[in-house]
């Protein structure tokens, strides 16, 4: 969890072993997104995080991802609102976290913020925001064999790839 902490990628962990499958970690990064601080959304389902703007297509795609157990991960566009109301286009990678007999017992979420992305010093903090965390993963990765590349979804994936071997104890 260091890692996640440390993170500037907004992360969440929910569990689908409770029932509405609520969320028992946010980072700071996630807080800074939302505007929501651990305690305002922890125990809580991610659709507090919906509006009336976010897509019935989003949500049939969520649900269906959450689901099926057979699908691993998942990239999912949301219309999202933070706690002060403002709407933000999120871009939400999730990843199964499953036990050594392969049920899943935690979701992992890294979100995105795609609202202001089509501007390019928005894209180019990103971007390092990014690399920063590329470089964090790489280091950890090595320990493991795993090789990174420096985009937004391998950097998803690793995460949720570093997440899995932790959570296994692999």
């Amino acid at each position: 969890m260091q890692y996640c902490d440390r993170s500037t990628v907004a992360l969440s962990i929910a569990t689908p072993v409770l029932e509405d499958t609520p969320l028992v970690y946010v980072n700071t990064a996630f807080s800074a997104l939302t505007g929501f601080r651990a305690d305002q959304a922890l125990g809580r389902n991610c659709r507090f995080l919906q509006t009336e703007r976010t897509t019935g297509e989003s949500r049939a795609a969520m649900r269906e991802f959450i689901g099926d157990s057979s699908v691993t991960a998942g990239r999912f566009r949301v219309i999202n609102a933070r706690r002060d109301g403002t709407v933000f286009d999120n871009f939400v990678f999730m990843t199964r976290l499953s036990d050594r007999a392969g049920t899943t017992q935690l979701l992992l979420g890294s979100q995105f913020d795609l609202t202001h992305a089509a501007r390019r010093a928005d894209l180019a903090a990103n971007d390092a925001a990014l690399l920063r965390n590329a470089s964090d993963l790489e280091a950890i990765s090595r320990g493991f064999g795993l090789a990174m590349i420096g985009s937004a979804k391998v950097i998803a994936d690793s995460v949720s790839t570093m997440a899995s071997i932790l959570y296994r104890g692999v």
